[in-house]
């Protein structure tokens, strides 16, 4: 089996964390057409909560197929956040099929719906829940 270099997540448990899987935008710039989101941790609810402001997620996706290309972490739990955006990689989703995977709240996974659902948006694509 060969390691998919798309997919490695990397980071340190420093403080602040710091974590990224998949390629960085300049990289990522070199080949798509790409969209980012970012989320700063000073506006989500368990870092507020747990008085761990410092940091942000950010997301790079491709405009035109609207996979995920890169995940970027700085702040708490940045490799927790950083491994669940590996699996989405991993899985080749849609930024879109992200922002609709219900996570718990409030929770650092969360994070990363937050600023998948901010990606969404930013490209235009449907949010809305809709049954089956």
């Amino acid at each position: 089996m060969t390691l998919d270099e798309k997919v490695n997540p990397i980071g340190s448990f420093t403080d602040p964390e710091y974590a990224q899987v998949g390629m960085t935008e300049t990289k990522a710039r070199e080949k798509h057409d790409v969209a980012t989101a970012i989320v700063y941790f000073d506006s989500t609810t368990r870092t507020i909560i747990d008085g761990r402001t410092a940091g942000f997620c950010k997301l790079i996706v491709d405009r035109v197929t609207y996979k995920i290309l890169g995940c970027h972490v700085v702040g708490e739990r940045a490799v927790e956040i950083a491994q669940i955006a590996a699996i989405a990689i991993a899985a080749s989703m849609r930024v879109d099929e992200l922002a609709h995977v219900p996570l718990s709240f409030p929770t650092y996974a969360g994070i990363l719906g937050r600023v998948a659902a901010s990606a969404t948006r930013k490209l235009n694509l449907k949010l809305a829940w809709q049954a089956n």
